[in-house]
């Protein structure tokens, strides 16, 4: 064999140990690749399931905030239509307060003017009280005068011979006497006409107040207790009206006195039951 056929051997055996060692290197290389990229796509798959999950975990958030966005929207569309409501039953509420407020005012105009009716009807009853009075004085004066007259009539008469010119005058006096009692009459039953005055009960029940201690209802009977008696010269049978501020209760008329308290019946409804603490005042 040639000296160049020899280089080319020994060539070709350097390049194939070459070769095969290249070969080697390459081999190891290429199984610490693939290691690391095995190791890579594990870490890799790993971390997709990470962020799958996150973003399933957000998207849930997202789902979650929206449906609560949305109910908050509902309430608070509910909340503005039920302020709505109230600001407009509010204005109505302020309205019927207003017209409320202006009947109340009308109201009080009218008890005012009750009151001051009902104080005239008390001075009207204290003046004709005082003029009954006065009629009757005149009558009882006029019937004692009549008798007087009667009497010195009679007397004349036994001794008309010493007294004729004084019979003339007595029975000119007489006759005064009595157009004076016919005139007190006739005012008497004026009086009485016009303004329905019971005689028996103002000559003989004196002026009265007092209050109602106890009302009892039986078989819808109305036993009432005050707080007048014998003490204050209370009788069976006398009346009082009873009234709670201006509203008149009715009548009440006694039926059974004690020393200090006195059982009625009504003998008038008014206009609402009558209730312990109500006034009463003798009627006029």
């Amino acid at each position: 064999m040639s000296t160049i056929g020899k280089f080319f051997v020994v060539l070709n055996l350097v390049l194939a140990g070459l070769f095969v060692g290249s070969s080697a290197s390459l081999i190891g290389s290429a199984d610490s690749y693939r290691t690391q990229l095995e190791a890579e796509q594990a870490s890799k798959t790993e971390l997709q399931a990470e962020m799958d999950a996150e973003v399933g975990r957000l998207t849930s958030m997202n789902n979650q905030a929206q449906s609560e966005v949305a109910r908050l929207q509902g309430d608070n569309s509910s909340l503005t239509a039920e302020r709505t409501a109230l600001t407009e039953s509010l204005e109505s509420e302020r309205q019927q307060n207003g017209d409320l407020r202006e009947s109340l005012q009308t109201i009080e105009g009218k008890l005012g003017d009750l009151e001051g009716t009902n104080r005239d009807q008390a001075n009207q009853l204290d003046g004709l009280r005082r003029q009954y009075e006065t009629v009757r004085q005149e009558r009882d004066d006029a019937l004692s005068a009549r008798e007087q007259a009667l009497a010195a009539a009679n007397a004349a008469e036994d001794s008309a011979n010493m007294a004729n010119g004084r019979s003339s005058d007595l029975e000119l006096q007489l006759a005064r006497a009595l157009d004076r009692a016919e005139m007190a009459e006739a005012q008497l039953g004026t009086v009485v006409a016009l303004y329905d005055v019971d005689l028996a009960s103002i000559s003989a029940q004196p002026q009265m107040e007092g209050s109602v201690l106890s009302v009892d209802y039986v078989d819808g009977t109305a036993y009432v207790v005050i707080n007048l008696g014998s003490k204050d010269k209370v009788q069976r049978g006398y009346s009082y009206d009873v009234y709670n501020g201006s509203t008149y209760k009715g009548r009440i008329q006694v039926q059974t006195v004690n020393e200090s308290k006195s059982a009625a019946t009504v003998s008038l409804p008014g206009v609402a039951q009558i209730a312990s603490g109500d006034r009463i005042v003798t009627r006029l």
